[in-house]
């Protein structure tokens, strides 16, 4: 055989020969490793020396080091190396933040300003109860598109936000204001507002043209003015319920409203009229979801467009009255979903938000009924509703089994399109087939399965 001459048995540095375009794009993909893997780049050459200073996505986290200290070598370094070569993404998370690190801070994001920065997580805990000031310059930044704030302390921004090119908004800081206004961000599609806002709590005003999406989740404000023509989800988080006014919702799709405490006694007539005014806002909604915590002295609007309603019932009081009114008054259901809040299940709760802990089910003797049907059979039971969903079935062994028994026989009976029922239980019962079974169902293609947590 032949030996191969030496320049073919040569390895040829393909990478060496990309574009400094091409090399800092890869090392934009090191992600979380990126400290520790990107800066080991700068001994392969003198040409590499630089490289990792000046890749479109970086990603800076003070759990990477080992001290406060190095954290904040390494990023002066970055930045101060860095030309003012575009930061498509700049992820900046820093524990432990003192009032000192603060002009610091600054300067990074006066950085990633200069760079163009196109989106901007910015996360940053102190133990102080200092008040961060942002640059100026961030709320005239014509390329920020995309920009995440969360603090546990606060941040200050002007009561009116102006964002010229924002479309991605995430706040999680508390506020000094007693207002916020961001009417004047004109580009703002997708809005999400969580955090604390002081005893008195704060007013916001959402007139936003092209707004599609708004998350709110907070326990202290008071009042919100929601003008959102092109609003098609909207998910409110509350203790206690504010005084919403919307305006032009025509294109809403989705409605999530969760509320996870009891309206203070004293607090029934403003907590019905409140509840009355979101639930108008709403009403054009084709999938819903909510909290049977909502006050049940309130007006049900129409819900002629409602396709799915998921209704989340709470121990000892359930709000069933709830349930009968949104039957009434949901003339095309079709996807009905009863499900107990202190179970915990993820129709609304996503995986970045925490738990909720709600209090155990109240025992009660089980002859105790508050459901009350409808005085005539309402039209989505009889002609529209398809799917029935139980989930977190309590059988005989807390408050509410004859209750949620009565309910499934009411829908069994007079469900006359009815083609499936799904009971989930961690409590199956023997019994619970065939007490099913002596009911009178109203459609005979109807099939009911009974899914328990230990079978």
């Amino acid at each position: 055989m032949v030996p191969q001459s030496n320049s073919r048995l040569r390895v040829q540095d393909r990478v060496s020969e990309l574009p400094d375009a091409v090399l800092c794009h890869i090392l934009s993909f090191l992600g979380p490793d990126y400290a520790k893997c990107a800066v080991r780049t700068s001994i392969l050459s003198k040409r590499w020396k630089s490289m990792w200073a000046c890749a479109p996505n970086v990603n800076l986290n003070s759990r990477d080091f080992s001290s406060s200290a190095d954290f904040k070598a390494f990023a002066d370094r970055l930045l101060l190396l860095r030309d003012s070569s575009t930061i498509q993404k700049l992820y900046l998370h820093f524990s432990l933040c003192s009032a000192e690190d603060f002009s610091r801070v600054d300067a990074w994001i006066r950085t990633a300003i200069r760079c163009n920065v196109v989106e901007l997580d910015l996360c940053v805990y102190s133990d102080g109860g200092e008040v961060f000031e942002l640059p100026k310059s961030l709320f005239a930044c014509k390329t920020l598109m995309s920009l995440k704030l969360m603090s546990n302390f606060v941040i200050n921004m002007p009561t009116s936000v102006c964002f010229p090119s924002l479309k991605f908004f995430y706040v999680t800081v508390p506020t000094d204001k007693d207002s916020m206004d961001f009417s004047h961000c004109p580009a703002l599609e997708h809005l999400a507002i969580d955090g604390s806002h002081g005893e008195d709590g704060v007013y916001l005003n959402i007139s936003v043209s092209e707004l599609k999406t708004l998350k709110i989740t907070s326990k202290d404000i008071y009042s919100v003015n929601i003008n959102a023509p092109k609003l098609e989800k909207l998910d409110l988080k509350e203790s206690v319920l504010s005084d919403y006014n919307l305006e032009n919702t025509k294109s809403l799709v989705e409605a999530n409203i969760y509320l996870y405490h009891e309206e203070e006694e004293g607090d029934e007539e403003d907590a019905a009229f409140y509840a009355t005014n979101l639930l108008e806002g709403i009403s054009g909604v084709k999938y819903l979801f909510l909290s049977s915590r909502i006050c049940e002295n309130c007006s049900v609007p129409a819900f002629d467009n409602l396709s799915k309603l998921t209704l989340a019932l709470h121990s000892g009081c359930y709000g069933w009255g709830i349930l009968t009114m949104l039957l009434e008054r949901a003339s095309n259901l079709e996807c009905l979903v009863l499900e107990h809040d202190h179970h915990h299940y993820p129709a609304y709760c996503g995986e970045s938000e925490s738990v909720i802990e709600l209090e155990d089910p109240i025992e009660l003797p089980p002859e105790v009924v508050t459901w009350s049907p409808p005085e005539s059979v309402p039209k989505c039971v009889s002609s529209h509703l398809k799917s029935v969903s139980l989930k977190g079935f309590q059988g005989k062994h807390f408050s509410g089994h004859v209750d949620e028994m009565e309910v499934l026989k009411y829908l069994l009976e007079n469900g006359q399109v009815l083609k499936e029922m799904t009971i989930y239980t961690e409590f199956l019962e023997q019994e619970l087939y065939g007490e099913l079974s002596r009911f009178e169902w109203g459609s005979e293609t109807c099939q009911v399965e009974i899914i328990s947590k230990g079978s």
